[in-house]
């Protein structure tokens, strides 16, 4: 048990607060580690027999669950337009307007490249991991959540802790609710690539936000 805490704060609080610190030397090198944890933490997976593998790629009643996944997106993407909107207009719609193919470079590799490491690391391995320390799943949920958006501290902004928060809590609900990687990955990316669209991927990059 002991050895366990002591794991999950070695991974999920010193590591990003070392790499906040250190964000500035190690900017090029941020997605390279995270897709490197993701490795990791799937090869412990799959090294543990009692870690359902199914989790990592079966896809039940996954049109039932996109559809639960577009009715909460679409009134909570227009609200989030109309905001970015009105409170930063320089910002809205500037990557597809103004930086089109960085924009679509971004679609194509980010849900790769980001966010399939997040949720095998913040979802998959830690709710499967931790079970032991902390039985609960609303607990295993609270504690995802909270460390999912401190993760997001290596921005060097609170914009992007926020939104990781909002985000990490609906990511661990639709996890609990559906115990499948691809389900949840698919909203993630649905969010992300709208957060880089709208204009709030502006405080979610290496470089310190407008």
């Amino acid at each position: 048990m002991t050895r366990l805490w002591a794991e999950l704060v070695v991974i999920f609080v010193a590591l990003p607060v070392a790499i906040f610190f250190f964000v500035n030397d190690l900017n090029t090198w941020l997605m390279p580690l995270l897709g490197l944890a993701g490795i990791v933490c799937l090869a412990v997976l799959l090294a543990d027999k009692q870690f359902k593998r199914v989790r990592l790629w079966h896809t039940t009643d996954f049109l039932q669950h996109f559809k639960t996944t577009l009715r909460l997106f679409i009134p909570w993407a227009c609200l989030m337009m109309a905001a970015v909107c009105l409170i930063r207009p320089d910002l809205f719609l500037s990557w597809p307007m103004h930086e089109t193919g960085l924009w679509l470079t971004t679609l194509l590799i980010y849900p790769v490249i980001s966010v399939i490491p997040q949720e095998i690391i913040f979802r998959t391995f830690f709710f499967h991991r931790y079970k032991p320390i902390m039985p609960s799943k609303l607990g295993r949920w609270a504690v995802s959540t909270f460390l999912f958006g401190l993760a997001h501290l290596v921005y060097g902004n609170w914009v992007a802790v926020i939104l990781a928060w909002c985000g990490g809590g609906l990511f661990g609900y639709r996890y609990i609710q559906t115990r499948s990687t691809p389900v949840v990955i698919v909203e993630h990316a649905i969010w992300g690539c709208f957060i880089f669209t709208v204009g709030l991927g502006a405080w979610l990059m290496s470089a310190p936000a407008p």
